[in-house]
């Protein structure tokens, strides 16, 4: 946000954007955006609607968890699987945005798939620290 808060500045008083302001701006949006996801996982801060999940009884409330945890877990580390390829092909071609500044692409593809691997990790926790509580 600094960054392109000095662009928009330099852009305005200067009459000269800052050099890679806007690929360096993407990169670490993708980082923020994928790093958090796990933090937002861990602290259950993701939308959710549970009108009709909290009308069922304890045992199919656990049910329901579980089985969300699973499909999460086949869906991300599918997702992980492709990211990392990704990253190792664009790491062995040396890709880089387009642009004056030619910022490689694949540290922000890195971030990606750790992110991703660190949302995994959560859902794992919460999948095996999930106890059944009867009542």
């Amino acid at each position: 946000m600094i960054v392109v808060s000095l662009d928009v500045l330099s852009r305005f008083f200067l009459n000269s954007p800052i050099l890679g302001a806007m690929e360096f701006s993407l990169l670490l949006m993708i980082s923020i955006v994928y790093f958090g996801l796990g933090y937002t996982e861990f602290t259950n801060r993701h939308i959710s609607i549970n009108i009709i999940y909290n009308k069922l009884h304890t045992n199919q409330q656990f049910f329901i968890r579980n089985l969300n945890y699973i499909i999460l877990i086949i869906i991300s580390s599918i997702l992980f699987w492709h990211s990392f390829l990704d990253f190792l092909k664009s790491y062995e071609m040396n890709e880089i945005l387009p642009g004056m500044a030619g910022f490689p692409k694949y540290p922000s593809k890195l971030c990606l798939s750790l992110g991703i691997l660190i949302y995994i990790f959560v859902i794992l926790f919460k999948l095996f620290s999930n106890q059944k509580i009867d009542k």
